[in-house]
């Protein structure tokens, strides 16, 4: 019984800080690093939670959306004021699919790669090429030492 009232207690507890990191993100514009101070929660206890409570992470994601289009209204009113630099940026961003952008992303269907990658049958391979994969490979191990 005394157990369970101090997981319960401690339960209580943990989700008073989820609300108030939550309150905190909110004050500071979604900055996980200025929310975490203000809360006092540890950045690391935030990405664990983030990861782990399926609710924590929406209602953060939330927050993240929102400052997306705080930000998203603020480019549109420069744009409305005329100015270039916006425009610019928005349409660099936002209209490549009229060709506004200064380089090309040439991909598959739906951001697919152009050729897909097959599996290599080992079994199949000469002794030659499995000589020159097995060079390649202490070649890569020794890069990294």
């Amino acid at each position: 019984m005394a157990k369970e009232r101090c997981t319960e207690k401690i339960d209580e507890r943990v989700a008073q800080e989820k609300e108030d990191l939550l309150k905190a993100l909110a004050n500071t514009s979604g900055i996980v690093a200025s929310a975490c101070k203000q809360a006092n929660i540890s950045r690391m206890t935030y990405y664990r939670w983030y990861n782990e409570d399926p609710d924590f992470k929406e209602k953060a994601d939330d927050i993240k959306e929102l400052q997306k289009d705080f930000a998203e209204s603020l480019i549109l009113k420069k744009m409305k004021e005329g100015d270039t630099t916006m425009l610019i940026f928005y349409a660099k961003t936002q209209m490549k699919d009229r060709g506004y952008t200064e380089r090309k992303e040439i991909t598959g269907k739906d951001g697919e790669a152009l050729i897909a990658s097959k599996e290599i049958d080992l079994e199949k391979l000469s002794e030659e090429e499995r000589e020159v994969l097995l060079r390649i490979g202490q070649d890569i191990i020794n890069t990294r030492e």
